[in-house]
């Protein structure tokens, strides 16, 4: 008797907590910041040197977020290179709040994902899935890479349909940080779990 209502109570237990994670998800889900759900997103045409330093506070703010297995050495070195990035690539969107203020950036070149980079408050707000969407539908993105050592990223990438097809050893820096080589394969982002999406936090 005494098995029988340990099992029953911990039944009990798991059910009662299986509510309230149920309950924390619809509570996220809800009450987003209004300047996520508002956010709008801007083919960038004219980059102004204001913008490229505020795109910048937002790539190292999210990479020292995301990207651990760098050193704040090993990011400041990088960083030197972010502005002329940005200036370079060939295609650049932006994200911005109601008060005009850039949160997450994105930047393709022809089939290629380039650089996809969120505010860390950001993460896990549908942000990143909106800018990959309007990548892949009306940019036509269908490849990109991810450092294997952000296994978060990787997996709002399969998330979003895309598949590893190679991994390298070094990055193309020639830094021991393998990359993995990603696609697009059948799968749409209009076929995927919203939810499953939402609840991703993501990298990039």
């Amino acid at each position: 008797m005494k098995n029988r209502s340990e099992q029953e109570e911990s039944t009990l237990r798991n059910s009662i907590q299986e509510k309230q994670n149920q309950q924390n998800r619809e509570f996220h889900r809800e009450n987003r910041p209004k300047a996520v759900n508002q956010a709008e997103i801007f083919l960038q045409e004219v980059r102004s040197d204001e913008l490229i330093d505020r795109l910048t506070e937002v790539w190292r703010r999210s990479v020292k977020k995301t990207h651990l297995f760098l050193s704040d050495q090993e990011i400041g070195e990088i960083e030197k290179y972010v502005p002329a990035a940005l200036l370079e690539v060939p295609t650049l969107v932006t994200a911005v709040n109601t008060e005009g203020e850039p949160i997450a950036f994105m930047g393709t070149a022809g089939e290629r994902l380039e650089m996809l980079f969120l505010e860390p408050e950001m993460r896990g707000s549908g942000l990143g899935r909106r800018l990959l969407t309007y990548g892949i539908e009306e940019l036509g993105v269908s490849e990109l890479c991810v450092n294997e050592h952000n296994p978060l990223a990787k997996g709002f990438y399969e998330h979003m349909g895309f598949e590893c097809f190679k991994r390298t050893e070094l990055d193309e820096q020639g830094n021991p940080y393998p990359l993995l080589y990603m696609r697009l394969t059948a799968k749409t982002a209009g076929d995927l779990d919203n939810a499953a999406i939402d609840c991703l936090k993501i990298e990039e």
